[in-house]
């Protein structure tokens, strides 16, 4: 029997279990967050601006657009944790809080 790498990571001073991240699971991040930055490239490029500078220019459907491809991030990232309603820690996470997530998985 072959058991996944798990992990102790401490978020806000609570100790969350989760597994190391599978060849799969990166693959599926690296997908998502590809398609995030080329729509963010996609969307300065049709309105002249910076990808920092999408907030205040970008339709509301192109912002749910956005939405849901981070929500798509989210759900991935909840596949790692042991304790599957633990993930709901996520919905406070920004881009950086999860990048470093991300980063102590690895």
């Amino acid at each position: 029997m072959i058991e996944l790498n798990k992990v102790g990571v401490e978020i806000d001073g609570k100790v969350y279990q989760m597994r190391k991240m599978s060849f799969g699971f990166q693959r599926r991040m690296i997908a998502l967050q590809t398609s995030i930055n080329d729509t963010k490239k996609r969307l300065a490029k049709k309105y002249n601006v910076s990808t920092d500078k999408l907030d205040g220019v970008i339709t509301s459907e192109e912002q749910l657009e956005l939405a849901n491809l981070s929500l798509s991030v989210q759900e991935v990232a909840s596949e790692l944790f042991v304790n599957k309603e633990e993930a709901e820690i996520l919905d406070h996470f920004d881009q950086d809080a999860l990048s470093q997530l991300i980063k102590a998985l690895q």
